[in-house]
């Protein structure tokens, strides 16, 4: 037997796009599915440029813009439908902890604009109250049949919490079409990963960056077929008036979370509910997050303060734990 392998990696939703997928097979074999692959990877690259292409709010041209800027669109794409009907979903589970209409609240805290052009200290912004915007994931109307949204005149969608990591999904449930049950996709930190990451082991580790010095890992989780994520308040941070900021935004005061934790880490089913898991714990902060977690089927968290004290859900003790 011989292993076919394809390790690759893009530039894609303005992050960094990590492919690994292997499989032992017959060396008579190894040249044909080599090529399956490499046909295979590139229909995955091609599915996150799609999703970029339609998503993202800082492309003026995409549907996601041309929907913010209209405020409604009748036969929208399914990929912008269905991403926006599962992030009321999650807004809905989250009982609005994680809301795709905080863009106006992210806009003028500053992140207006693709991360990197952000400077490195902004001019304060005005303080929005959720009296002033006025809106709220329940202003979406959704209708399945002739695929129509429409928005409050006051509101705006963003997707950057949930589109990565619906994106991973997709592209994961792709890989197992194609016969493949040993891979990792791997979207900035939001992954998926199935199988073993070689024949000898059982599951995949998964290393969890410092979220304080930004160098090195902090602990290692291990998992395996499952969404990991990790969602922080550290990596995504500028200077604001000389105020410190971050982009995960409470809907409930719509300024930056700022409550002790600098992490927080989530394995689940999948991959979008491992991301807005994470945000959503991460901004209940590390008493209510934690509650909220152990009430999620098939879930579990890790969280890391600033003094970098870590202690799991399912875990009496705030101690460091391995998930």
């Amino acid at each position: 037997m011989e292993q076919a392998a394809i390790v690759t990696d893009f530039r894609a939703m303005n992050t960094d796009i990590e492919l690994y997928i292997y499989s032992r097979v017959k060396a008579a074999n190894l040249k044909y599915t080599n090529q399956r692959l490499s046909d295979l990877a590139g229909r995955i690259k091609l599915l996150f440029f799609q999703a970029e292409s339609c998503l993202s709010r800082f492309r003026p041209e995409s549907e996601l813009s041309r929907l913010n800027a209209a405020g409604r669109i009748v036969w929208a794409s399914p990929l912008l439908f269905n991403t926006i009907a599962e992030a009321v979903k999650m807004a809905e589970l989250t009982e609005g902890i994680f809301d795709p209409t905080i863009l106006k609240a992210l806009e003028h805290t500053g992140y207006d604009r693709s991360f990197e052009l952000i400077g490195k200290d902004s001019l304060w912004p005005v303080v929005l109250t959720r009296a002033t915007i006025n809106g709220s994931y329940r202003d979406i109307k959704l209708e399945p049949t002739t695929r129509t949204i429409t928005l409050n005149s006051q509101v705006k969608i963003d997707l950057g919490g949930i589109a990565k990591g619906m994106t991973v999904d997709r592209a994961a449930q792709l890989i197992r079409q194609h016969g493949f049950d040993n891979f990792m996709v791997n979207a900035g930190g939001d992954m998926y990963i199935s199988g073993s990451y070689t024949e000898d082991m059982n599951d995949w580790p998964v290393g969890v960056l410092n979220p304080i010095t930004l160098n090195g890992n902090i602990t290692t989780l291990r998992a395996t077929n499952s969404g990991v994520a990790t969602s922080a308040t550290t990596k995504r941070s500028w200077g604001s008036g000389g105020r410190k900021v971050n982009h995960l935004i409470d809907p409930r005061t719509n300024l930056s979370v700022d409550n002790g934790l600098a992490a927080v880490s989530v394995i689940a089913p999948t991959t979008r509910q491992a991301d807005i898991l994470a945000k959503t714990a991460l901004i209940l902060g590390p008493l209510e997050g934690r509650k909220f977690i152990e009430q999620q089927s098939d879930c579990k968290a890790l969280f890391i303060s600033y003094t970098e004290e870590l202690f799991s859900s399912y875990n009496e003790e705030r101690q460091a734990v391995a998930l």
